[in-house]
């Protein structure tokens, strides 16, 4: 009786052995697939008991950042390869508008564009078309730099850094004064 209860009892082992390595391979499986994540909420408004489940992606709501930007900010610096010696601005600036907008000016042309902000990337599109001829090439750097290179940003109260891909600061600028008006 014995020997036909073992003899029972190895197939059986052999199969629930056989299905637990299966599920811990279906498992491994799914989280490699990159599908939505499926939220699991116990009970309905109708019963207690019952299981619903929502197919969701799980994400988050960006910080929005475009109060910090507005204003004028000083070009103090501008460096055009990541170690080589940077190009000091004097007399540059770069303003935000509340719309998406912005001016500058770095060296003889007032330059206008368009912004994006999404989470820590920004990426600039300069509108202009027609520049007049400046002396030395700073402005075209500046151009190239800002519409090709500028890809990330680091910003506080006071200080603004425009960074590329390998977060590298192209451009070091600095919040200008706000001028109170004289009474």
């Amino acid at each position: 009786m014995k020997l036909l209860l073992v003899i029972l009892a190895i197939p059986l082992f052999i199969f629930q052995a056989d299905a637990y390595g299966q599920k811990g391979k279906n498992k491994k499986n799914k989280q490699l697939k990159s599908e939505p994540k499926i939220l699991e909420v116990y009970g309905d408004s109708l019963r207690s008991d019952s299981v619903v489940y929502y197919e969701t992606e799980i994400g988050f709501i960006m910080t929005d950042f475009s109060d910090k930007f507005k204003g004028k900010w000083n070009i103090r610096v501008m460096r055009r390869q990541a170690k080589a010696v940077p190009d000091s601005l004097q007399q540059s600036y770069i303003e935000f508008n509340e719309d998406t907008l912005f001016t500058a000016f770095v060296g003889c042309n007032k330059l206008s564009g368009k912004y994006i902000i999404k989470g820590p990337t920004i990426k600039f599109t300069i509108l202009d078309t027609a520049f007049t001829a400046c002396p030395g090439e700073i402005e075209q750097w500046f151009i190239k730099l800002i519409q090709e290179r500028v890809s990330y940003f680091g910003i506080d109260e006071k200080i603004l850094y425009l960074r590329d891909q390998a977060y590298n600061i192209v451009f070091d600028c600095a919040r200008m004064p706000v001028a109170v008006p004289d009474r």
